[in-house]
């Protein structure tokens, strides 16, 4: 998950549960570790690791899945960083990436055809096509810290519900190098895919479902060339944005009161509202309102980049003791960010259009808006989209739209621009 240095201790570790369930975790880990790999990147110059990670064998010939973020360091410099896999006897050998699904984190990789190993049909693990109860028991796989590989007993939650990625909850204890490891039920077969811990035993997994369009995918177009992958990528971005997009612009567009505005908010039930209010305090002249949503989905590029989020916002300010030059000094100094990760070497920097203008929906009231678009130097078309609007009322009150989009192209950005504006209605 995390780049981190650490002792390599060799041992494989098993996390028991007391009582029948040791048992049973027991036999289950024995069946299933000669599937189990540790997946390492590299650093040529150095020699030394730079990301660990978890993998599971699919297939005898070699197949295993893991999560995009594990290799993704040598899919993006292959000239710099080798995969590699360590088996649960430390066994070595090298590994290609055949296929990518950056939108879920996931990827393929395969041992070196070259490579004299010598596997078992029943060390794959089967993926299972019917999802637990929640509540039922699952297990997740992996090699935390480096430590070993090891076996975290767990709960299965469900998918997430304020997620347009139906990722599952798996209460359970996912560490940094894990990602890439399998969760399965008490049959074997693969739930999901570890990809993320958020601390107190709560963790993330990605749905089966997709691994298994993963491998269909592999399979008709017989794996993937790295210097076609980027371009691979950049379309499965396009495409997941043009559903999102496409499926908030056709979701419930009602209004909800906030100040003097009516404003949209959840229009989908994955959009994640919050509200807040300044604090009251003598020192602090005016009150500020905010109405904050968004999708927090994110999509893992690099180690520098992530894109697929998407913020709405709202802000009112009022002052009973600022003039009109004051508070408009004030509300000036209201910035927006971007809402994503980006460096300079991922993305241009932003290209902006200022103007006055009026809405004849909300009254003729002159706002100031602002409308910026950077592009992706690698992914061709994707686009980080940030707009603002501030009202120019003639008193101490302000009022200010917002949205960030993230990954985009121009033509859904300007899609989802007009029907945000019109959304939005004085009460």
């Amino acid at each position: 998950m995390y780049r981190y240095l650490i002792i390599l201790l060799l041992s494989v570790v098993v996390i028991h549960p007391p009582g029948h369930a040791q048992e049973e975790h027991s036999e289950l880990f024995a069946r299933q570790k000669s599937g189990l790999y540790v997946i390492e990147v590299t650093d040529q110059a150095s020699s030394n690791k730079n990301i660990i990670g978890s993998g599971f064998l699919l297939f005898r010939d070699g197949l295993l899945a893991t999560n995009y973020h594990v290799v993704s360091a040598h899919v993006l410099h292959p000239d710099k960083y080798n995969l590699e896999y360590k088996d649960s006897e430390d066994q070595r050998g090298d590994l290609e990436v055949v296929a990518v699904d950056v939108v879920n984190d996931l990827a393929l990789v395969k041992i070196r055809s070259d490579e004299p190993v010598q596997l078992q049909e029943n060390w794959a693990f089967n993926i299972t096509r019917e999802l637990p109860e929640q509540g039922a028991p699952i297990v997740a796989m992996g090699n935390p810290y480096d430590i070993g590989l090891s076996l975290v007993p767990g709960t299965y939650n469900g998918q997430l519900k304020k997620s347009f990625q139906k990722n599952i909850h798996f209460t359970g204890a996912l560490n940094p190098g894990m990602s890439g490891g399998p969760a399965v039920n008490m049959r074997g077969e693969v739930v999901g895919i570890n990809v993320a811990g958020a601390g107190n035993s709560v963790s993330f997994l990605v749905a089966a479902e997709y691994l298994i369009e993963l491998v269909q995918r592999y399979r008709r177009h017989d794996g993937v060339a790295y210097d076609s992958l980027q371009e691979q990528i950049t379309q499965d971005l396009v495409d997941y944005q043009a559903r999102l997009v496409d499926d908030l612009l056709a979701g419930d567009w009602n209004l909800t009161e906030f100040g003097p505005l009516m404003v949209p908010t959840v229009v989908q039930p994955y959009v994640d509202c919050s509200g807040s209010t300044s604090e009251v305090d003598d020192d602090l002249r005016y009150e500020q309102h905010t109405s904050d949503c968004g999708v927090h989905d994110r999509i893992f590029l690099s180690n520098r980049l992530d894109t697929g989020m998407i913020e709405i916002d709202f802000g009112w300010y009022i002052s009973d003791q600022l003039n009109q030059i004051q508070f408009y000094n004030l509300f000036e100094t209201a910035d927006f960010l971007p809402f994503n990760r980006a460096s300079i070497d991922d993305v241009t920097e932003f290209r902006c259009h200022e103007d006055i203008t009026r809405f004849d929906w909300l009254d003729d009231v002159p706002f100031k808006s602002t409308y910026c678009v950077r592009a992706y130097l690698d992914y061709a078309g994707l686009h980080d989209v940030l707009y603002a609007a501030k009202s120019l009322l003639d008193r101490s009150e302000g009022v200010y739209l917002h949205y960030t989009m993230s990954g985009v192209t121009e033509d859904k950005a300007r899609q989802f621009n007009e029907q945000f504006i019109r959304a939005v209605q004085w009460k």
